[in-house]
Parts: structure tokens; C-alpha cells; sequence
């Protein structure tokens, strides 16, 4: 059956004959050029069904298309891709040396990222990284070498040291919380930092360290009530929180200091702090499995309290069995059991502060330990503690 006689158009095809249109093969012209604007649509056109052939045609779906061959199919698409196809082959016969890339990603030393990052096939490192305890115990070393020296210096050396940490753990505080957006009142919280130890050193109870810091809290509020502030009572929560936090209770280290008998107590207090800290991570660390405060911190544990509770009360004995610390021994499991309690509380109420603001540490200047803040933090509770218990005891007159 010819073309014209299915009374329809001949659509061309690349390489086929009877590519040109039933007018084109008659030289007739066609009645009138589709419209530009024409719209075409999904829904099928009528079909012309004139004889009993086109019937056929239709019900068997035969087509203008079946004379034209695969040959012709595969001729047409590859010969304008010859070249493309050449090259290909050509590539795939190469040897390719495989080169990383240079790119600048977060939480890595290094921009350099190879194959294997990509594969997740990691090779193995011929430089061991420093251990984590290492550091921590050569920090610690410093910490504890820098403390006796002030110590032995006298009280005052001691008292600007006191007053040194009090400040840097307050500036670790805002900034802590500026870099999630909030806007505390730096200024007014240092400044406030310096009158509170100095009200701690020249007076002679906690009345003067409570009347500095009253004055501090009221001086932040006036400034956010009168001064146009964004997101005033948010701000002003963290500024007076940083105060009334750190450097009340740090003060209470100043009574110590003037105390008579100076040294054995805070190297008591501060020494026993310490050794319980120790005893928690290491505790912890070798035995851990119960979480003790999931929500809080993960990484403490019910075997590493016990652990620190151990040690604490180790150092109690200690305390007892050295004469120079001149302590009973009730005085020196006494101590133990405040230290063992109170730096437990300072220790999760640093963690809550950590843990509302999104931060695994407050600072980076102690390596292996994160902030100061986070070595004093169990040091928060127990200063103010241990000055209680020690003017129960009568040692600070």
C-alpha cells in the first residue's frame, strides 16, 4: 500500500527514502502552514479510515515505518558520533594515575582528601597520635607544678592566681555562649569578677563576697532595663549566671588563703579535688558501663563516681595519717565525703550548662582538658564547701 493512500503525513527520517511528504512527492502545496501558536496536546487525532485496507492497516498496527531497517537506525545515530566513540576507546586504553584532591573540609587537619577517604578504605598511619592521657597527664603536671609555686610564694601570689583562673573562666563563659548567639554583658561580668575576689580578700566573711556580688547583679539589670538591648532578659540571665556562678564561689578561696594554718588546708581541699577528679576518669575509663547522667553527660559513669569516691576517701586516711595536715581522721572522711558529693555537683552542673548550649568543651586553652573552666568546675562546689566545714572545724582560726 502506497503512501497516498493512507492519506496521512510521512514523517522523515534520517537516511530513509520516502522522507519527504506525500505534497512534496505530488508538487502540491500544502492548504495552510500550522499555527506557531498551535498547542499540542496527548490526545490522539482522528483516524482516516477510507477503504478496507486502512482498516486492516489500523487493526494490525502496520506503519510507513516498517521498511526502514536497524542498518539504517544505527547508521543514522553513530556516524555523526564516530569521532566521540574513537576517543573513548582511546581513554579506556590509557593508564590513569589516580591523585588527590585538595578541598577544605570541617573537622579535618588536613584539606588533602585521597581515594581511599572517598571509598572509605583508610590506610594505615605510620605515625601514631598522641594518646589523649598523655596529654592530659602532662597538663596536669603543669597545673599542679604552677599551683605550688604560688602557693609557696605567699598569699598574695596565691590570691592573684585565684583571681587570674576567676577571670579566664568567666571569658571562657560569654564566650562559650556568644559564639551561640547570645549577647551577655562581658564587660560588666569582668569588671563585677574583679570586685567580687577583691571584696573576698579585703573583707572578713562571706557578707562582703554576697554585697559585691548583689551589686554586680543589680548594676547588669539597670543597664538591660534603660539600655535598648536585643533579647534582653535571655542576655541578662547569662551575664548575671556567669557571676554569680564562678567568682562567688571561687571567692570563698580567699578566706582560705588568709587562714593561719594556708597551706596544708587548701593543699587538703584542692589536693583531694583533684585526686578525686583523677579517680573518677581513670575509674571511668577501665570499668565504666553504667551511664550515671545520660541526658547530661554521657561519658560519666556509676563505676567512675565509685571510683572517685574510693580515691577521696584514700586521701582522707592520708590526711590523717600525715602529721603535718594535723587532721582527725573523722576531719579527713569528712572532707572526703563533702569533696566526693559536691564535686560530683560541680562536675554535672557544668555538663548542664555544656549540654544546654550544644558544646563538648568550654575552651581549648589546657590540652587534654578542654577549658579551664572545665578543670575548675568540680572546684566551683567544693571551695565554698570545704570553707564551711573547715570553720566548723575551727582549722581557720
Amino acid at each position: 500500500m502506497s503512501d497516498e493512500e493512507h492519506g496521512g503525513e510521512v514523517v522523515a527520517f534520517p537516511g530513509h527514502p520516502s522522507g519527504a511528504s506525500q505534497e512534496e512527492e505530488s508538487g502540491q502545496k500544502p492548504e495552510a502552514e500550522p499555527d506557531e501558536d498551535f498547542e499540542q496536546t496527548s490526545e490522539p487525532g482522528p483516524v482516516d479510515i477510507e477503504s478496507d485496507e486502512d482498516f486492516e492497516d489500523f487493526l494490525t498496527g502496520a506503519s510507513v515505518l516498517d521498511d526502514y531497517t536497524r542498518e539504517d537506525y544505527v547508521r543514522a545515530t553513530t556516524e555523526e558520533y564516530r569521532d566521540l566513540a574513537e576517543a573513548i576507546a582511546k581513554a579506556a586504553e590509557e593508564d590513569v594515575e589516580m591523585q588527590a584532591v585538595a578541598a577544605s573540609m570541617p573537622g579535618l587537619d588536613s584539606g588533602i582528601v585521597g581515594f581511599d577517604d572517598v571509598t572509605g578504605e583508610v590506610a594505615e598511619s605510620t605515625e601514631a597520635p598522641p594518646s589523649d592521657t598523655a596529654v592530659r597527664f602532662a597538663t596536669g603536671l603543669l597545673l599542679i607544678a604552677i599551683f605550688l609555686t604560688v602557693l609557696a610564694l605567699g598569699g598574695v601570689w596565691f590570691g592573684l592566681f585565684v583571681l587570674a583562673a576567676s577571670i579566664l573562666a568567666v571569658g571562657e563563659f560569654y564566650a562559650t555562649f556568644r559564639r551561640k548567639g547570645y549577647v551577655p554583658l562581658a564587660l560588666f561580668g569582668l569588671l563585677g569578677t574583679i570586685g567580687i575576689m577583691a571584696a573576698g580578700w579585703y573583707g572578713s566573711g562571706p557578707g562582703t563576697v554576697a554585697t559585691a556580688t548583689g551589686l554586680t547583679v543589680l548594676a547588669i539589670v539597670f543597664w538591660y532595663a534603660l539600655v535598648p538591648r536585643r533579647r534582653p532578659l535571655e542576655n541578662a540571665v547569662v551575664t548575671i549566671l556567669g557571676v554569680v556562678w564562678i567568682p562567688t564561689l571561687l571567692a570563698f578561696a580567699m578566706f582560705i588563703i588568709k587562714a593561719p594554718r594556708a597551706q596544708p588546708l587548701v593543699i587538703a581541699l584542692v589536693g583531694m579535688t583533684a585526686l578525686f577528679d583523677a579517680g573518677s576518669y581513670f575509674a571511668g575509663r577501665t570499668f565504666g558501663r553504667t551511664q550515671l547522667a545520660p541526658r547530661l553527660s554521657p561519658n560519666k559513669t556509676v563505676e567512675g563516681a565509685i571510683g572517685g569516691l574510693v580515691t577521696a576517701f584514700a586521701a582522707g586516711v592520708a590526711l590523717w595519717l600525715i602529721p603535718w595536715f594535723q587532721f582527725s581522721l573523722g576531719a579527713g572522711l569528712g572532707l572526703a565525703a563533702l569533696v566526693a558529693v559536691f564535686g560530683l555537683a560541680g562536675d554535672l552542673a557544668e555538663s548542664m550548662v555544656k549540654r544546654a548550649v550544644g558544646v563538648k568543651d568550654m575552651g581549648t586553652v589546657l590540652p587534654g582538658h578542654g577549658g579551664l573552666l572545665d578543670r575548675v568546675d568540680s572546684f566551683i562546689f567544693t571551695i565554698p564547701v570545704g570553707y564551711l566545714f573547715f570553720s566548723w572545724l575551727g582549722y581557720l582560726a
